[in-house]
């Protein structure tokens, strides 16, 4: 996984935005799945992904051997999330700083504030 981008893609599913502009989730639920998984496990750009159909004729981007670019507007969301840090604690952090200085400080308006603002973005959760 590489880590290069400064600023989220111009579809950017965590960059603010309406359908048509960015890439949308088909629902709450779904958006839930994919933040908790991006925290987690990574997200990998859509602009800089391999996309890769299931034998059950699903698919979706991974990382893959070439090494595709984490995304960056999950990073930024993660990151006001964090308090300034990045959610990967396996990362040294050399490698955490690294990150964090290639980022352009200006792309973070671009980006909801917080997974709280993304996933309100999709409407009120069950509990709400």
């Amino acid at each position: 996984m590489k880590w290069d981008l400064k600023r989220p893609c111009k579809l950017c599913p965590f960059r603010k935005g309406s359908e048509g502009e960015v890439i949308r989730f088909a629902c709450r639920s779904r958006a839930e799945e994919i933040e908790e998984s991006a925290y987690r496990e990574g997200f990998v750009c859509h602009e800089h992904s391999t996309y890769v159909e299931g034998e059950d004729g699903e698919g979706g981007f991974t990382f893959g051997e070439d090494g595709e670019q984490h995304c960056a507007g999950a990073l930024m969301m993660h990151l006001y999330n964090g308090g300034g840090n990045v959610p990967f604690e396996w990362l040294s952090e050399e490698e955490q700083d690294r990150i964090q200085t290639r980022l352009e400080t200006s792309a973070f308006a671009e980006v909801y504030e917080g997974a709280d603002e993304f996933l309100d973005s999709y409407g009120p959760g069950e509990a709400e």
